[in-house]
């Protein structure tokens, strides 16, 4: 007979496993918790056995506890995910490998199994932590439960009545909160915006950029006032669970909206700054920022969407680290340019409308690309020049240059006098003086290149020639060909007024016995007395010439 009630109590046991205490796997631990708090076989002393070392009563409480918590943050446990293991070994989540299994590491990371005594039970931490875990969540508790009258208790839709009203309450509550959240957050921005912005910014690009950014705001405000009441509705687990799943997903989105909107705000300043500086490279960053920028923030957006749906984040980056690997392999050249692009806003050999010349290029910068710089030919030809490339070629600026240098050589008749040439370089002095676009004897320093050089030089083929040196102040081309033909006409004129011609090719045929007319010869001295008496007075002449130097 006490075989056979031993043989029946087994089989009730097999038949009922709610009424088991399991505990030598992860699996069976947790099974036993959560299946002996059913109500539809609700044995919570049984539950009460998966907590080591605690008395009964204060057990019974944690277990209950602890079930509120899952339910109150929408966790729900898949029975085949939990490791069925005697001997179980976590050795990531923990600083070293130990006997212990983290059910949710992410989203609660104080609650773990532990194995003591050859057994499983939840760990003395987590014990320790559930008290803490459960007023954070229904932090008025849930015995108003009781409170509520029969009446609302009526289920409709899977959901009692005052849960239903509840609902409703905290929706409305919730758009509230955000209509008014919406405001205070764009006065106080726009209050900071006012305060800190320097003259100049209260434009209305950035008060529209302000509005859109604290929509995102509002909204965020809402999520964390439903998901701070919602658990004291206790709602039930798959109901709750989507909820807060719903939740959390909003909560991302909402968040890379206002780190998009931020970017959008900090673009609009920036973009406002750099239309106040006469450089247009500043302009020109502002869209490859921006874009950089949006890039970044949708990829960590992502990146946190996929662990929220339950992605491992060691795989994610794993696959992040060797998808962008694969992918840097592919477009090392778009790669390349990008930090190109960069190195030439952070060094800015150049500004928009510069004219430079590099490897055997020429002309005026149009544009600074996310890949590419577009140079604008003389001949009006558009190059588009890799900015990779770019970066690591040696650059003459000529738009930065603090002068813009013209040089000439002006060639004339061999038989013009030598005061006649004196004269007219003095001449041409006086022009560059007296020119509006030229540097001249005020703008020299002992410490700075010669204003301009005027000098008889060489003894050409053909030609006496003489160097014109000279700087415009000016940094336009246009503005400096016009200087250009101010001083040539005025040079001109001067060459006309002193009778001085200017050289070209020829050849000159001389008779020497012309009928009619005396030879050509030059008038040699004849004796070694005169031609010593013709070099002194030349050594005196130049003496004389040099004593003012």
């Amino acid at each position: 007979m006490n075989r056979l009630w031993l043989v029946g109590i087994f089989l009730v046991y097999w038949a009922f496993p709610g009424q088991k205490a399991d505990l030598s796997t992860p699996r069976g631990t947790v099974y036993t918790h959560l299946e002996n708090l059913n109500p539809e076989h609700y044995h919570p002393e049984i539950s009460a056995k998966t907590f080591y070392g605690l008395a009964t009563e204060a057990a019974r409480e944690k277990a209950v506890k602890l079930k509120y918590v899952y339910e109150g943050k929408g966790l729900t446990i898949d029975y085949s995910s939990v490791p069925n293991d005697p001997d179980y070994t976590d050795s990531l989540n923990f600083p070293f490998p130990r006997h212990a299994y983290l059910l949710f590491p992410l989203r609660l990371p104080d609650v773990y199994l532990e194995k003591y005594d050859g057994k499983w039970y939840y760990s003395q931490h987590t014990a320790a932590k559930i008290d803490y875990l459960f007023n954070e969540l229904y932090p008025y508790g849930i015995d108003y439960v009781n409170k509520i009258p029969a009446e609302l208790k009526v289920r409709l839709l899977g959901l009692e009545l005052w849960q239903w009203g509840g609902l409703i309450i905290l929706l409305v509550l919730a758009f509230v909160l955000h209509i008014l959240a919406r405001k205070i957050f764009y006065l106080i921005l726009k209050f900071v915006k006012n305060r800190l912005a320097p003259i100049g910014f209260d434009v209305e690009r950035i008060d529209k950029r302000l509005h859109q950014f604290s929509d995102p705001l509002s909204y965020l405000i809402s999520i964390f006032f439903i998901l701070e009441f919602l658990p004291s509705l206790l709602l039930p687990l798959r109901i709750g669970a989507f909820i807060i799943s719903g939740l959390n997903i909003a909560e991302i989105v909402f968040w890379i909206f206002v780190f998009l909107r931020m970017v959008d705000v900090l673009m609009s300043i920036y973009l406002t700054r750099a239309e106040q500086t006469e450089s247009k490279l500043d302009n020109q960053l502002v869209p490859i920022l921006r874009n950089t920028l949006k890039v970044v923030v949708l990829l960590f957006g992502v990146f946190k969407l996929l662990i929220t749906f339950g992605a491992d984040p060691k795989a994610v980056l794993a696959g992040a680290s060797i998808g962008g690997l694969a992918l840097g392999l592919a477009s090392q050249d778009t790669i390349k340019n990008m930090i190109g692009t960069f190195m030439i806003f952070i060094d800015k050999p150049f500004r928009i409308g510069d004219w430079i010349s590099f490897d055997q290029i020429e002309g005026s910068v149009e544009e600074v690309g996310f890949r590419s710089t577009i140079i604008r030919a003389p001949d009006t030809t558009l190059i588009k020049v890799p900015n990779s490339k770019l970066s690591e070629m040696a650059i003459n600026n000529k738009g930065q240059r603090a002068y813009r240098r013209y040089q000439t050589r002006l060639g004339i008749r061999y038989d013009t006098p030598p005061h006649l040439i004196e004269a007219f370089v003095e001449g041409i002095k006086e022009i560059i003086e007296l020119h509006p676009l030229t540097r001249n004897s005020s703008d020299f320093t002992p410490y700075n290149v010669r204003p301009y050089n005027v000098e008889f030089i060489d003894y050409g083929d053909f030609a006496l020639q003489i160097l014109v040196n000279v700087y415009f102040k000016t940094k336009d081309w246009g503005e400096e060909m016009h200087g250009r033909h101010i001083l040539h006409l005025g040079i001109l004129k001067l060459a006309e007024k002193l009778n001085i011609g200017f050289a070209f090719p020829t050849q000159t045929l001389q008779m020497e016995m012309f009928p009619g007319h005396q030879p050509l010869f030059p008038d040699y001295p004849a004796s070694k007395e005169e031609i010593e008496k013709r070099m002194k007075e030349a050594f005196e002449e130049f003496k004389q010439k040099i004593s003012k130097y």
